[in-house]
């Protein structure tokens, strides 16, 4: 409450301090103003003038020569001493000094004793007033917070419109693959992921793309005896000979560690008090398969491991769901696929159907500083 009641102060001392400079402006009380090429103005009563040169008497007394060459213009009238706002039709505000017009331009200053000018074509002109347009008077306040330190105060709307996923975790207990892999590998481990938004081309609603990477690992294991009938299938892919015997028990597993960059789209709204935003994606995978039996041969213990790769892709829809301004939930279902061979040359996708919850930790994306 007290940020907001410093920027109402200083936008009232914005607008007295403009109307105050208009007023002082008006003031002057000499006729003509020379103005010079290297952007100096020169008032005074002009006293003599040759094809050569003009003699001005300056408010000090002063008698000064000036060669026609270096003069630009001489106007008879002072309005151009007051400071003007040009509203154009794209609605850019300009706080503009008019020293020359005519049917098809104003000619402008941003300062007065600079030689630098301007000229902007009528036909882009909404308006030109001596009042200052509130955008303008927005924007001097904002910049005069900014040099004072006053931070803005933002609505609860704008904190979490201005603010998108920077990074996420999420857990999963569901991962539908093959039904040849669920066959072989019946436990199902824990799936867990990491995101992290590299760039955000959002717009003033929150809405637009997003560069991701992502990191997972899931993967199923499986507890077993001799006497399973799916042990003569993991002799085959493993390339082992396990005892046949039910008292002695051997274990098998699979893990996909993989890391996956690609783009997201979200488009959401402000809902009650909390951002709803669906969103979709497609990634590249990379993974890496690592797989490992441990079992008995009839006479040694014995444990053997395979490492595959495998390339493939992630796409899938979820909804983001903006609860405070720097902490979400979401909910995810996508689609993997990671192809790769066992050791006798079978091939499965290592991947599947998964559904995510997770959490996230939101940052600006450039709209709140």
């Amino acid at each position: 409450m007290k940020n907001k009641c410093n920027i109402n102060s200083l936008a009232q001392s914005v607008i007295v301090c403009i109307i105050l400079g208009m007023g002082f402006m008006s003031n002057s009380a000499f006729a003509e103003s020379v103005f010079l090429k290297d952007g100096s103005i020169i008032e005074g009563d002009i006293v003599k003038e040759t094809d050569k040169a003009t003699t001005v008497k300056t408010k000090e007394g002063k008698t000064v020569t000036i060669q026609r060459k270096d003069i630009l213009r001489t106007l008879v009238n002072e309005s151009y001493k007051t400071k003007m706002y040009i509203m154009k039709s794209n609605r850019e505000v300009l706080g503009v000094y008019i020293v020359e017009e005519d049917n098809e331009s104003y000619t402008y200053r941003t300062e007065l004793q600079s030689a630098e000018e301007y000229k902007v074509n009528k036909d882009d002109v909404l308006f030109v007033s001596k009042i200052p347009h509130k955008e303008f008077i927005d924007e001097e306040v904002q910049k005069k917070a900014a040099e004072l330190g006053i931070k803005k105060k933002y609505t609860r709307e704008e904190n979490l419109k201005w603010r998108a996923p920077f990074m996420r975790v999420a857990y999963s207990n569901y991962v539908q693959y093959d039904d040849e892999l669920e066959y072989l590998f019946p436990e199902p481990a824990p799936a867990l992921l990491l995101d992290i938004f590299f760039w955000r081309f959002r717009d003033e609603k929150g809405n637009g793309f997003d560069i991701m990477g992502r990191l997972r690992n899931h993967g199923r294991k499986a507890d077993l005896n001799g006497g399973d009938p799916r042990t003569s299938k993991y002799e085959q892919i493993y390339s082992v000979t396990i005892s046949p015997l039910p008292t002695n028990g051997y274990s098998t597993d699979f893990f996909l560690n993989s890391i996956s960059g690609g783009l997201r789209y979200a488009y959401g709204w402000y809902v009650g008090y909390v951002m709803v935003q669906p969103y979709i994606f497609a990634l590249y995978q990379y993974g890496m398969i690592n797989s490992l039996i441990d079992y008995y041969d009839g006479v040694y213990n014995k444990t053997k491991e395979i490492n595959m790769k495998a390339h493939g892709y992630q796409a899938g829809a979820g909804v983001d769901i903006g609860l405070f301004s720097y902490f979400g939930i979401f909910i995810e279902i996508s689609y993997g696929y990671a192809k790769a061979k066992f050791a006798n040359g079978e091939a499965y996708n290592f991947d599947g159907i998964s559904v995510y919850y997770g959490v996230s930790w939101c940052t600006s994306f450039g709209l709140i500083e």
